[in-house]
């Protein structure tokens, strides 16, 4: 549980916000605040007319909002809030809505407006973008306080995809008919609805101002701000700014207010699309990172699979592997391949004498002294199992196979270890059996393996603690 805690850290609608957050967007609400209050006197001061910005200014507003919507919905997907289901759905709305507003605004692209619209249609396409996000974001406070949130990540959630995407398709297609709906409203039924002009204009602008107080309220009352709940609140106050400058001081299109309170909109629109995009590209880094971190440990878990627990050499696995891969070579390239199997004398005696923990030490030992008779970066030393060793040595002739097993044999007797119970020495020493696969051989690991332990048992019956090795024109007919 504690790991699935960590992973919901990452998303803005799970994650707590931290102090860094919360002073961020307290600076963003103190500045904000100080623009509205130089451009407040002055809202009703006539500015030039920009043919351009409102289809400029509406465009990125769109894109926007579509884009916060997709992510939001990705983000329930993974979450299965419902709470977050909602404000994607209300980022929908106010992307169709605003979209519509920008077809209908006389002189855009008609100088009367697409859609039919009519003289009241922009202004009941502004009030219903304006109000549709406050709205789904009031829901959303109020299924976080009921609890109706994420049920987490885990086999339940991805076995559940499926549904989500149909949950998502499913509001998606609602809330377009929702939109569609107060589109149609407000062109082909424009005139059956009220006059928003003068007083009435200011007392719809005053309910919608009310709406987005009680949604700033009801996410700012929350014992525990997520990131989410922050950025929410960061977009009401820019849209109680824009609806102030834009729809209660102001005298008019095109005046300081008008053009103000757009630029607060655009402010809200991209508030959360540029934390949204910032969470992606940090947890895009964090996979990258963990990715790395991962291939790291692969890596050395393949390491791990491959090595003996006690020695460190290679295990039989490894050995096995390791084996067939540089006779497949060999041949290719008509080279030579030796074997060495090595085995320790009287060794079950030594393990009688002196307990096992001594003996796994002494077999400790023993490996790194045959490790270090290994010179060549594809020479490997090899526990083949209990007590008994081996070498591969890729291109290696009978003469050096012999003498590096000589020194193998010469290294584990300077160490000096006494064995009290060996026939051969007073300390431990080692026998080893020498086969060297010729070039354009065709024996395969299990023949060349019986070869060189033959050789082996030769050095036990001949008296231990000596190299044993086939001629080479009897390698053949040994093995």
């Amino acid at each position: 549980m504690s790991a699935l805690a960590d992973n919901r850290q990452v998303f803005l609608a799970t994650g707590a916000a931290s102090r860094r957050d919360i002073a961020l967007a307290v600076g963003a609400v103190v500045f904000s605040s100080i623009l509205f209050l130089a451009a407040a006197p002055f809202a009703a001061r006539p500015l030039p007319q920009v043919s351009a910005f409102i289809p400029a200014y509406e465009s990125a507003l769109v894109v926007g909002d579509l884009i916060t919507a997709v992510f939001l919905f990705s983000q329930y997907s993974l979450l299965r809030s419902r709470a977050v289901l909602v404000l994607a759905c209300g980022y929908l709305f106010t992307t169709v809505v605003a979209f519509a507003h920008e077809l209908s605004f006389p002189g855009v692209f008609a100088p009367a407006g697409l859609l039919g619209a009519g003289p009241q249609t922009t202004t009941w396409l502004y009030l219903c973008w304006h109000a549709g996000l406050p709205v789904s974001i009031i829901l959303y406070a109020w299924l976080r306080d009921r609890g109706a949130d994420a049920r987490g990540l885990g086999a339940a959630g991805v076995a559940s995809a499926g549904g989500a995407g149909a949950r998502i398709a499913v509001s998606g297609a609602a809330t377009l008919v929702l939109a569609g709906g107060f589109i149609l409203a407000a062109t082909v039924f424009e005139g059956a609805l009220p006059v928003l002009i003068g007083a009435g204009a200011y007392m719809t602008q005053m309910v919608v101002c009310v709406v987005c107080v009680l949604a700033l309220i009801l996410v700012w009352r929350r014992d525990h701000h997520t990131v989410l709940d922050i950025c929410m609140i960061v977009v009401m106050c820019a849209y109680l700014f824009d609806i102030a400058l834009c729809g209660i001081l102001n005298a008019g299109s095109y005046d300081l207010g008008w053009y103000s309170g757009r630029l607060y909109s655009l402010l809200a629109g991209s508030a959360l699309l540029i934390v949204l995009m910032s969470e992606s590209a940090r947890n895009h880094g964090q996979l990258a990172q963990l990715s790395d971190q991962l291939a790291v440990a692969n890596a050395e878990l393949e390491t791990l699979s491959f090595q003996d627990g006690l020695t460190t050499l290679a295990n039989r696995r490894y050995f096995d592997t390791y084996l067939h891969a540089q006779i497949s070579l060999a041949r290719r390239r008509k080279r030579d391949l030796a074997l060495v199997l090595c085995d320790v004398d009287a060794f079950k005696a030594y393990n009688d004498q002196y307990g096992h923990q001594a003996g796994d030490a002494c077999l400790k030992q023993i490996a790194a002294a045959l490790k270090s008779c290994c010179r060549r970066p594809t020479d490997m030393a090899a526990r083949y199992g209990g007590e008994e060793f081996a070498l591969i040595l890729p291109e290696t002739d009978l003469a050096g196979a012999e003498e590096i097993a000589e020194a193998a044999r010469a290294a584990v007797a300077h160490l000096r270890l006494p064995h009290a119970q060996s026939p051969t020495a007073p300390y431990v020493t080692i026998s080893g059996g020498v086969f060297v696969l010729m070039r354009g051989s065709g024996l395969g690991a299990a023949e060349i393996i019986a070869a060189a332990d033959a050789m082996l048992f030769r050095a036990k019956n001949e008296g231990r603690d000596r190299i044993v090795c086939v001629e080479p024109e009897l390698r053949l007919e040994q093995a």
